[in-house]
């Protein structure tokens, strides 16, 4: 089942980072804006996806949202296959839109 979840996120030049409610991307300091972001579950091969997600076993939404795979596997020590391989959750694809103002 794909869903979609509405988040907040620095907008970089139109790259999406620090995704998450808007206090936890306020924590980061940066001087970045924060702006509403819409991020929606796609396919693996879809042309879409944008950035790289983890969902915990028994999570309503992603965490560990980043636009490269190299940001987003570094979350984990031994590799997000191994947590998958251990029933902790599992790596989804997730294309990010900023929602019109």
């Amino acid at each position: 089942m794909m869903r979609t979840w509405r988040m907040h996120a620095h907008d970089d030049e139109g790259v999406f980072t620090n995704l998450g409610a808007r206090p936890w991307v306020k924590l980061h300091g940066l001087r970045l804006p924060i702006v509403p972001v819409d991020v929606r579950q796609v396919a693996a091969d879809d042309p879409a996806a944008t950035h790289w997600g983890w969902l915990k076993t028994g999570a309503d939404e992603p965490s560990m949202i980043w636009p490269s795979h190299a940001q987003f596997s570094v979350c984990f020590p031994y590799g997000y296959r191994a947590e998958e391989e251990a029933g902790k959750g599992r790596a989804v694809r997730l294309a990010v839109t900023r929602v019109p103002q």
